[in-house]
């Protein structure tokens, strides 16, 4: 892939204000001139993360996570450097073809080829005369064009694809994406093809429905697991809703791509689906990341609901209080919809419960609580879930709750509570922030310069003049970098230089060291004069050390004194510093 040029990486981040994007993924709060948030790179309690719209930079005080819009994307949606570019580009609406290049720096660029072309020839077959019954079909349950062009909806004829593919690809390829069988016939035969794409909007599966009566095959036939597509790391319909949960701050998990699809046809848009597998840590780390309330839409059958407890107790594991959609009469809302219309959905969702109550609720199955022993058993059961209620508020109300509801003292419920302990992170969750490491004068002086040089271009042309290196490798390396860009620009921008450092992690690390550091923006010549004099002191003491070792292992008379001169007159030189 040819490089994106410095020109486009610079219009997208310019067509991007840091503080609008930061602000659609963390809550913001302005103090003086610059915003603050809590940081989604290490575990985070309280703001210190800086966004300063003026320089268009972000830099947290604590684990020293620092960037510009671009950098910030990349690292919280966890993808490529490209694809952070190809979606601001088309947040910001650029006529830029950064998907293209994306695909072409993938090392899956022909499993993806493969699935697009797959994708378009299923679409193709249901516009033909051979796809009637199927479009009638869809009529019925009121899938109409628009939704079937929406979610990428075709149709596998009695054949055809694999002997399409096989003329540009190679035949194990096309067997082992799971589009054909070991003779090269298709595996997907007379089905209507949902395409599954993964979070960033690439074709890499499919599901295949049954249109027709009287058949004795499974309703759906499914892609096997392969490389690009891994059903635990990937949520239906992601990509096309991320941007709405971020604005409605919730986001629907339902159990099937139909839900979704009946969902969109109501005008509910902020909804995934988990494609009939677990919910996985991978999914979980996807929904922590959007920031928004979580609402489970699984099934209403007893399958449905144990998989609403389970996900709803990771999601408390982690903070994360969900709600739940109830309803009777239909097993999914996609069957709600087409029974009883919109309303019926509506209502439910308006109607939705916390998830401690649909829990406390589910323990009275089976149980009669007109006697005592079941009673017992489920206050002992209930007292057991509200024992890892974290929030104190929403603690003290199930107490007061049970109590009334069962005519039992308080005080003997809460002496059934344990003080629920702060959980340590686990191990998906974002990493706790990082040791302080005491640095010595010359270290800190390294690091001011640098900061200095980052944020004032000034101190870059004075630092040429009266220095011109630094001890420590990796901060000579980034101080090198500053010089070289500035050369070639004629000019220093902070935010695009941070692209410059892109993919050298060296570079990376020292710009973390220099953002953790406590920094005034404000300078004086004597500052400045006193760190380069720090810097040339550690230098000479270096070489002293090194003359000085060589000293040692010299059995020359004449060099030990030649070298014993050498460190004198470099000692007397500090003196004078």
């Amino acid at each position: 892939m040819a490089r994106i040029d410095d020109e486009t990486i610079r219009k997208i981040r310019e067509s991007n204000d840091i503080v609008d994007v930061i602000g659609e993924y963390l809550p913001l709060t302005r103090k003086g001139k610059n915003y603050f948030a809590v940081c989604p790179f290490h575990n985070d309690h309280s703001p210190s993360m800086s966004i300063s719209q003026e320089k268009q930079i972000f830099r947290c005080f604590v684990c020293g996570a620092t960037g510009n819009v671009i950098t910030f994307v990349k690292d919280f949606e966890k993808i490529s450097f490209v694809e952070a570019l190809d979606m601001l580009s088309n947040r910001a609406g650029l006529a830029v073809n950064i998907k293209k290049n994306t695909l072409e720096n993938s090392i899956y660029k022909v499993e993806y080829d493969i699935f697009k072309l797959a994708t378009t020839f299923y679409k193709n077959n249901i516009n033909t005369t051979s796809g009637l019954k199927a479009r009638e079909y869809l009529d019925k349950r009121n899938i109409t064009k628009e939704i079937q062009e929406y979610f990428d909806i075709g149709l596998s004829l009695s054949g055809g694809l694999a002997l399409s593919l096989s003329k540009k690809y190679d035949k194990k390829k096309i067997i082992d994406l799971g589009l054909a069988r070991e003779d090269l016939k298709d595996t997907y035969i007379n089905r209507i093809m949902f395409t599954i794409k993964d979070n960033h909007g690439n074709p890499v599966g499919f599901s295949g429905r049954i249109y027709t009566e009287n058949t004795n095959e499974p309703k759906y036939i499914n892609s096997k697991e392969t490389e690009i597509f891994k059903k635990g790391k990937i949520l239906y319909n992601f990509y096309r809703a991320k941007d709405i949960i971020r604005k409605k701050h919730e986001i629907i998990i339902s159990e099937g791509f139909m839900e979704v699809i009946r969902l969109h046809t109501i005008g509910i848009d902020n909804v995934v689906a988990l494609m009939g597998t677990s919910f996985t840590r991978e999914h979980l780390e996807i929904i922590k990341n959007t920031k928004a309330q979580v609402v489970l839409n699984l099934d209403q059958d007893e399958a449905g609901v144990i998989a609403t407890i389970n996900i709803g107790r990771m999601l408390m594991e982690e903070g994360i209080n969900s709600a739940v959609i109830i309803f009777k009469g239909a097993k999914d809302a996609d069957e709600l919809i087409v029974k009883s219309g919109s309303e019926a959905f509506l209502k439910a969702y308006q109607n939705k419960v916390n998830f401690i109550d649909f829990e406390l609720d589910y323990l009275k199955s089976g149980k009669d609580l007109s006697k005592a022993e079941d009673i017992t058993k489920y206050i002992n059961e209930a007292l057991e879930i509200v024992n890892n209620i974290e929030d104190d508020i929403l603690r003290e109300l199930k107490i007061k709750s049970i109590s009334k509801q069962f005519e039992i003292s308080e005080e003997l419920i809460r002496s059934k509570i344990k003080k629920v302990e702060v959980k340590s992170p686990s191990k998906e969750s974002s990493p706790p922030a990082p040791t302080k490491i005491k640095l010595n004068k010359y270290d800190k002086s390294e690091i001011r310069i640098l900061y200095l040089m980052l944020n004032n271009p000034n101190i870059i042309t004075y630092y040429e003049n009266n220095l011109g290196y630094l001890n420590n490798e990796n901060r000579r390396m980034l101080a090198n970098s500053i010089i070289s860009y500035k050369e070639k620009y004629k000019t220093f921008d902070y935010a695009d230089f941070i692209c410059y450092t892109n993919e050298r992690p060296e570079l990376e690390n020292v710009l973390k060291e220099v953002s953790s550091f406590e920094h005034q923006d404000e300078y004086t010549d004597e500052e400045i004069e006193d760190y380069v004099k720090a810097i040339k002191q550690q230098r000479v003491k270096r070489q002293i050390n090194t003359l000085t070792e060589k000293m040692k292992n010299t059995i020359d008379i004449e060099e030990k004194k030649k070298l014993a001169d050498r460190i004198k007159n470099m000692k007397e030189e500090v003196l004078k510093w």
